[in-house]
């Protein structure tokens, strides 16, 4: 059986247009139509029952959709709710801010947009392995020694180590606990001492923009890292929804202020990415996972040499072919960042790794659009084919203004 899909959109031809992009990609989903200027608002016990989604219009008519998103979030068990809107930033906050799973920009919208925040929101890719670890399943990680956590769910698990959403009982707050298994007879040893190394890095950094660390843990088999819980999702859900060009240039130098901060204490990020920025209840921005970060000064043996690492689709022309890197590579990563939020199309695609690697390294600096010009210069200098020619470091960046228009 298919999806089950409420629209609440006063607009006839939207409801219509909105069915068919979702039976296009879901043929069995059942879409439910509500037009609220006709039947009026939803009683205040609607509990939303037998919907997988609810599609939520803002405004709706006269009246605020986030009014009605409010009234909906407060009932317990109400199906995620997507807000369907204007670009406001205003609004897209408001609208995350009072329950909304996701929120989609009527400018922004198309059929493959649409998919990606429905299949986001009813199958998160950023948790696609999340698993409720309430109660007794909780025991099945098998993670000995974590007293004092409540863990709520697993974000994300690997081979070497798992993200888990926890709640600190001493605390009274949610932490994300990075929790490292050691393996010795898989090479656990240098993963292991590779983790440690991560926390000793990253202790080092008090800065608003990159995410809080706690504690750190250790136990027989395992280390963990306690850090704070962003609980407004990541840059990537973000540029899905779309944003104006003033706050992906805020965005930017947020980032760029964190990057200052870790290059400041000798350390590269080297795997930055949208994923890989979170946002607080405040709407700041925190730098996570420096899970590929290294000092610019540690031997060879910790990392591999010509070793690869991180996304090819934010990768350095220098990253890409396993070359020596410094603080331009990163700069490079953030000027990819910064293109996607202001187009939201990644700069450089293609069917296999090696073949965007390739066109990071050959293909021209990518063009904006001509009412984006302004940031023309910004894009060209962070993301130069050659290290000299970028901006040197994030403080020269962040002395770059754009031109008046």
């Amino acid at each position: 059986m298919g999806i089950k899909v409420l629209v609440i959109e006063p607009s006839q031809d939207y409801r219509t247009l909105l069915a068919h992009h979702l039976t296009t990609h879901w043929p069995d989903a059942q879409i439910t139509e509500y037009d609220p200027e006709d039947f009026g608002r939803l009683q205040e016990g609607f509990s939303g029952a037998g919907n997988d989604l609810v599609i939520l219009a803002h405004p709706l008519g006269e009246e605020s959709g986030l009014d009605w998103l409010r009234q909906f979030v407060n009932g317990n068990g109400f199906p995620p709710v997507v807000v369907l809107g204007s670009s406001d930033e205003r609004d897209i906050v408001a609208a995350i801010k009072g329950g909304a799973a996701d929120y989609i920009s009527r400018d922004k919208l198309s059929h493959s947009s649409l998919v990606a925040v429905i299949e986001s929101v009813l199958q998160p890719p950023e948790s696609g392995n999340d698993t409720s670890l309430t109660g007794a399943s909780a025991s099945a990680i098998d993670l000995v020694g974590l007293k004092g956590y409540e863990v709520e769910k697993r974000i994300s698990g690997g081979e070497v180590a798992s993200v888990y959403l926890t709640h600190e009982t001493a605390s009274d707050r949610d932490v994300v606990l990075k929790v490292l298994r050691q393996v010795p007879d898989s090479g656990g040893e240098v993963h292991f001492q590779r983790f440690l190394r991560e926390f000793e890095l990253i202790g080092k950094i008090s800065h608003p923009n990159v995410v809080r660390i706690y504690d750190l843990g250790i136990a027989d088999d395992h280390a963990y890292i306690a850090m704070e819980y962003c609980s407004r999702g990541s840059l990537k859900r973000r540029i899905k929804i779309g944003m104006y060009a003033e706050r992906a240039e805020e965005i930017m130098r947020s980032i760029a202020e964190a990057l200052g901060a870790i290059h400041d204490v000798g350390i590269l990020h080297r795997d930055l990415k949208p994923t890989n920025v979170l946002f607080r209840d405040d709407e700041s921005v925190a730098l996570i996972d420096f899970g590929l970060a290294k000092q610019a000064h540690l031997k060879a043996e910790l990392t591999g040499t010509g070793e690869i690492f991180g996304t090819p689709y934010y990768m350095s022309p220098e990253q890409g072919h396993g070359e020596p890197l410094d603080k331009r590579s990163d700069i490079y990563s953030l000027g990819v960042i910064f293109y996607e939020m202001l187009t939201g199309e990644k700069p450089y695609q293609g069917n296999t790794a090696m073949a965007v690697i390739l066109k990071h390294a050959r293909d021209p600096v990518p063009r904006l659009p001509e009412h984006l010009a302004q940031y023309q210069p910004a894009i060209d200098k962070m993301m130069a084919k050659r290290p000299g020619h970028r901006f040197q470091s994030v403080g020269e960046l962040l002395e770059w203004r754009p031109a008046e228009v």
